[in-house]
């Protein structure tokens, strides 16, 4: 079913009122459901140009390590992990008390520099560093706000993930989130990756977009698949004004869900391949 959040949604569950002659209608908030939908043309959308890359950017050591660069690159990291922005780090030699060689940032460049100056720390040459993407899209879009209670998503960059191939449906219901997994009913409260955004299509259906490249990834309702099982930082403040809101069942994270329709119009040969026809008779 799919309630248009633009609309009068729930105005048949409404008190009307009448005044002179005229009726009007009451109502309640109009939190949007979207529990099924139809794909768009992804060859088209696939095609659009992207908002950007989505590459990392990387920052090269320029110089050999000092005599102190395992303290150096340990209060790197401690750093990094107090501000929660540390995705990975690579230790030099095989063991593992060698020095930092290598911090992977969930800041952007920019971001990276801002913090360094405000504390007025040297940032060390030897340490090979890589940061996110800059962001293009916001968290929600002006269109979707008002019809969803809370958007279900980390604040924290998103690191490495694990690489199993999940299937099922995100549905939209009630301006709640719901995920179901491999054919089961969507009853888990779904948590989607800080990369991920909630826009209104053109054709009015609620859609997942990637917030560095633009692209949509998915209609709600659609069967998606998702890498897993996928990890997020949860802040504990929207934790719980989801759970307060949804109400307090099991969070499940999705990541970043695409999906399937688009994932195969990507890879057109893993289509399930269609059954060859039968050989002709035999003739007598």
């Amino acid at each position: 079913m799919r309630q248009f959040p633009l609309l009068a949604l729930c105005a048949a569950c409404s008190p009307a009122v009448e005044d002179g002659g005229n009726r009007t209608t009451v109502t309640s908030h109009p939190y949007a459901t979207q529990t099924s939908a139809p794909s768009p043309n992804y060859r088209a959308l696939l095609d659009q140009p992207a908002l950007a890359d989505g590459g990392r950017r990387k920052r090269d050591a320029t110089e050999r390590p000092s005599p102190d660069a395992k303290a150096t690159g340990d209060a790197w990291i401690a750093r990094l992990k107090n501000r929660n922005a540390l995705l990975g780090y690579g230790l030099a030699g095989k063991g593992p008390d060698g020095p930092v060689e290598m911090i992977d940032t969930g800041l952007t460049e920019i971001e990276f520099e801002t913090w360094v100056k405000e504390n007025g720390w040297r940032v060390p040459r030897h340490i090979r560093w890589s940061f996110v993407p800059e962001m293009n899209l916001p968290r929600v879009s002006a269109a979707a706000r008002d019809a969803i209670r809370v958007w279900p998503a980390s604040t924290a960059r998103t690191g490495a993930q694990n690489q199993a191939l999940h299937h099922g449906r995100v549905e939209l219901r009630d301006g709640c989130f719901f995920v179901g997994e491999a054919g089961r009913s969507a009853t888990r409260l779904a948590w989607f990756h800080a990369e991920i955004g909630l826009d209104i299509d053109l054709a009015g259906y609620f859609v997942l977009r990637d917030r560095v490249s633009g692209k949509t990834l998915a209609r709600l309702g659609e069967e998606m698949s998702w890498a897993g099982p996928a990890s997020a930082d949860i802040d504990r403040e929207t934790e719980r004004l989801l759970q307060k809101a949804c109400g307090p069942g099991e969070i499940h994270v999705v990541g970043s869900p695409e999906a399937s329709e688009r994932f195969l119009v990507k890879y057109p040969h893993l289509r399930k391949p269609q059954a060859p026809p039968p050989p002709p008779a035999a003739a007598d």
